[in-house]
């Protein structure tokens, strides 16, 4: 028997979320631990401590971003921060906790970002961590690396410009 798909929504974030969101956050960031001596007291103090340059920054250069919770059958699931500019699609978060992952839910939001940007005729621009498990994910829809920055490539996916035959 086939198991029925979860049906995924967005809610707008609000002061209440705080611990789910920093949960996240730190779900993305497990795979960078796994080699680690750090004790859990300080790999909480140092997660926080990214969780909150990270919300700063995205405040100051990103204030007309879009950010939501992610959900599947209005549970929460994730975050999605993206940045909707004239020019381009900028995904500047895209992260579900680590239960939900490998089950098509980040391919089937993808497939929507890039559905958008396709038709609007702009690229879609992201930067993922070189040894992120999402980066497999970003290459297996065509984006391409344009840069590094560090430890992150920034990538674009780039819609298909040719006229549409008739």
């Amino acid at each position: 028997m086939q198991q029925a798909r979860a049906r995924i929504g967005f809610r707008i974030i609000t002061s209440a979320d705080d611990a789910f969101l920093f949960a996240v956050f730190a779900g993305t960031r497990e795979w960078e631990f796994q080699h680690t001596v750090w004790d859990p007291a300080e790999k909480d103090r140092f997660l926080r401590q990214q969780f909150a340059a990270q919300d700063a920054h995205y405040q100051l250069m990103f204030p007309k971003a879009v950010r939501r919770i992610i959900q599947a059958n209005e549970v929460d699931i994730g975050r999605l921060y993206l940045d909707r500019r004239d020019d381009s699609l900028l995904i500047m978060d895209f992260s579900l906790l680590p239960a939900w992952r490998g089950r098509g839910i980040g391919t089937d939001i993808l497939r929507s970002l890039i559905n958008e940007a396709h038709g609007g005729k702009v690229p879609v621009r992201l930067h993922v961590e070189e040894n992120s498990p999402a980066l497999a994910l970003y290459l297996r829809h065509g984006f391409q690396q344009t840069g590094r920055k560090g430890r992150h490539l920034a990538m674009e996916w780039q819609p298909d410009l040719r006229p549409a035959e008739i």
